[in-house]
């Protein structure tokens, strides 16, 4: 009896799974790392790319807005990056913006899914930012991930 009963737990686990690898179809990940960048400035952006043989579909650079005063708590801005695609058809990117201190340890993250439309150039992606002063204080550089699933 117990032996049909993981039989049949078996069954649906595999008739699930598949449902939920097509749920999110990550077709690509790319990451760079970046110093914390002035606010106000345009940092290029490179490696953040999914490329077809006829496209390709980048973010190619970010720039940091702050908002209210420099002393802020907690800090709160907009990490806009630019993102162009050579592709008549739309692709989503998730991206990840995730504050790492000295040694490398991740201290907050942050994300926004994106749409790049087909044919775009220097399209916005705005990824909201709101960190006590404390982390951002000890941020010593940021990566960025760009998962790519369309």
């Amino acid at each position: 009896m117990a032996r049909r009963n993981r039989s049949v737990l078996l069954m649906a686990v595999l008739a699930v799974v598949p449902i939920a690898v097509l749920a999110f179809p990550l077709m690509h990940r790319t990451q760079t790392v970046i110093d914390v960048p002035q606010p106000g400035t345009d940092v290029s952006l490179s490696g953040l790319s999914y490329k077809g043989r006829m496209f390709e579909a980048k973010v190619t650079s970010v720039r940091l807005e702050r908002k209210g005063e420099s002393d802020a708590d907690p800090v709160v801005a907009d990490w806009t990056f630019a993102g162009s695609n050579s592709d008549g058809q739309m692709h989503r990117v998730e991206i990840f913006v995730r504050l790492l201190d000295e040694s490398g340890k991740q201290l907050e993250m942050f994300a926004k899914k994106c749409v790049l439309p087909g044919g775009s150039h220097d399209h916005p992606c705005v990824v909201p930012m709101k960190v006590k002063a404390e982390s951002w204080k000890a941020t010593r550089s940021v990566r960025i991930v760009s998962d790519w699933v369309s």
